[in-house]
């Protein structure tokens, strides 16, 4: 969910002795072992285990990808439909611990969202008749959806040779909308929100910048005309995690 794992979902974890030097994408203490969460406890495949009075730097990353080709410049696709599971597998978090021991007991991870959330708010505006509708379809445009990731520092940029492609938001309850967008900045005005109700689409320009780990509201004020249809940028919120 947004604030906690589920049974099933399964984050990689790297573990890095610290006399070894950095993290590397092989010959690490662990090279990307999986963890699964049961509900209470994870499963970790293969087992970690101490090594004497080593200390070691702990990365870990969700969700669990079995082709992680680089360490610095991990290749992570969004899924362009949000809707069920969609909406999870695209948001990718990332946790670390420095300097961890034996003797300092369980090696605590707390993740964050490395990426960038949009919220949709569908409003009825002045001249919008009847009731907003339970299944209205919204979409985000103009976006790159592959990010390239930095497992050791966490840090996100959208891969360069990547092209736009149209994201479908989840529905989160009536007429409100959220997707992960990788962070990127859209600087000219182009077609972002897309609302499509009943074959009829509402499309709404705007400049933008998605920032890493922020969440953005906007509403989208409807018309009956959909040439009339006007868009309010709220402020983000930052340290969404």
């Amino acid at each position: 969910t947004d604030t906690a794992f589920e049974p099933s979902d399964a984050i990689g974890i790297y573990v890095v002795d610290e006399s070894a030097g950095d993290l590397e994408l092989s010959g690490n203490w662990a090279n990307n072992a999986k963890g699964v969460f049961d509900g209470q406890d994870w499963d970790i495949s293969p087992a970690i285990y101490w090594n004497g009075e080593s200390r070691f730097n702990v990365y870990s990353y969700y969700p669990y990808s079995r082709d992680v080709n680089s360490v610095e410049d991990f290749r992570f696709p969004l899924q362009l439909d949000q809707r069920g599971d969609g909406y999870t597998l695209s948001d990718f978090m990332w946790a670390k611990c420095l300097s961890a021991s034996r003797e300092d007991g369980p090696v605590d991870l707390h993740f964050t969202h490395r990426l960038s959330r949009i919220d949709v708010r569908l409003v009825k505006g002045e001249y919008y008749e009847g009731e907003l509708p339970q299944d209205a379809v919204v979409k985000i445009h103009g976006t790159v959806p592959v990010a390239l990731v930095d497992l050791k520092s966490g840090d996100i940029v959208k891969d360069p040779e990547a092209v736009a492609a149209p994201i479908i938001a989840r529905n989160n309850a009536s007429g409100s909308y959220s997707a992960i967008v990788v962070p990127q900045k859209l600087l000219s005005q182009i077609p972002l929100i897309e609302v499509i109700i009943k074959d009829v689409s509402y499309l709404v320009s705007s400049k933008f910048i998605f920032e890493a780990g922020v969440r953005h509201s906007v509403d989208v004020v409807l018309s009956n005309n959909p040439d009339k249809v006007v868009i309010n940028v709220g402020g983000g919120i930052d340290e969404w995690n």
